[in-house]
């Protein structure tokens, strides 16, 4: 954090407050001592009083607002007066939020957590936005295998392209936009192929999923998670056979009865619980030699990645599973295919 204020004591009173509540805090005396230190290191947020001498804070504010968004630099101003026009062309400036003088340290607090908070948010975004991109890249060469041999590629690149198509619509971050549409633009050209090449004999002994759906098997022992995913999916509804489990043994024998494109299976369930489950479906896949179906381990613990993809799962997303985590977790898990995913996690 930066606290920026002319006056020695104001910006004691609120660094040593901040400090008190764990927050790193840096001061500057002036407005140009502000900018020297923005443009040298990185800061979670800053707080900015309006009226100081030579560069005052609006002024700061407009020079910072040239290179940093509100997303990547949230900028909260300090006033004398809430009704000031100072505030009201602050905001229009760009800044996120405004406290008063005297400050209430309460509510200080509280609104530089909210915007702290929003910062968070839009950095997952934008690393999901990025993971993806790569995701994508890998989904783009498969349509290009395709297009050089359809009878091999095309089965594995339809059922990936299908669920990502499907689950991009309940996408609701706008920093994913731009790669939702290249998703779309993959799944035309794999329709294009899919009409001028005809699809292979299925080999697997397991029924096939309903034409043009997606089949996804959600297993959670608690009810309220279940209906998170359902929710999730509801968007794109028309697109999904959603199959759902209560426990790590009806995922197992659900799993051995018909295909999926995709499991998504929660680690604490009553009974055979999730790590047990994913075993027990990967040595039914073995033992029948069908293809390795993709597994999203979920649990509330981030710690339990590591178990979840020793026990044979492909990814583990923790809760609260967000509708960008779980596009994300998808994509990645069959941009590749099931061979290529079995080889990197065997």
């Amino acid at each position: 954090m930066l606290v920026v204020d002319d006056v020695p004591d104001n910006r004691a009173i609120l660094a040593r407050r901040f400090m008190r509540l764990g927050y790193e805090v840096t001061e500057a005396e002036d407005g140009a001592e502000a900018l020297e230190l923005i443009a040298q290191y990185e800061y979670d947020i800053v707080l900015l009083d309006i009226m100081m001498p030579k560069i005052d804070g609006l002024e700061v504010l407009k020079r910072v607002r040239e290179t940093r968004s509100q997303a990547e630099l949230p900028i909260i101003m300090v006033s004398a007066k809430a009704s000031s026009e100072d505030v009201v062309d602050a905001l229009l400036l760009g800044a996120n939020d405004y406290v008063t003088k005297p400050v209430d340290l309460k509510v200080a607090h509280a609104r530089v957590e909210a915007q702290l908070a929003r910062k968070r948010a839009e950095d997952l975004s934008r690393a999901a936005h990025g993971e993806l991109e790569i995701a994508l890249s890998a989904l783009r060469g498969r349509v290009v295998e395709a297009e050089g041999d359809a009878d091999d590629a095309r089965p594995n690149l339809d059922r990936a392209l299908d669920v990502a198509s499907v689950v991009t619509r309940i996408c609701e971050s706008p920093t994913l936009h731009d790669t939702v549409e290249l998703i779309d633009a993959a799944v035309a050209t794999l329709h294009r192929l899919s009409t001028t090449r005809p699809a292979p004999t299925a080999t697997a002994s397991r029924p096939e999923p309903t034409a043009g759906r997606v089949r996804i098997l959600s297993a959670d022992g608690a009810a309220h998670d279940r209906q998170v995913v359902r929710l999730m999916l509801a968007e794109a509804e028309a697109g999904i056979e959603l199959v759902e489990v209560s426990d790590g043994a009806e995922a197992a024998a659900a799993a051995a009865a018909g295909r999926f494109d995709l499991i998504i299976l929660g680690l604490q369930m009553p009974g055979m619980d999730g790590l047990a489950a994913i075993g027990e479906i990967r040595a039914q896949e073995l033992r029948s030699r069908h293809d390795r179906t993709p597994i999203l381990a979920v649990s509330a613990h981030a710690d339990s990645a590591a178990l979840a993809i020793k026990a044979g799962a492909d990814l583990h997303l923790a809760k609260p599973v967000t509708a960008a985590a779980l596009l994300n977790a998808v994509v990645r898990a069959l941009s590749q295919g099931p061979e290529k995913l079995a080889s990197q996690v065997a």
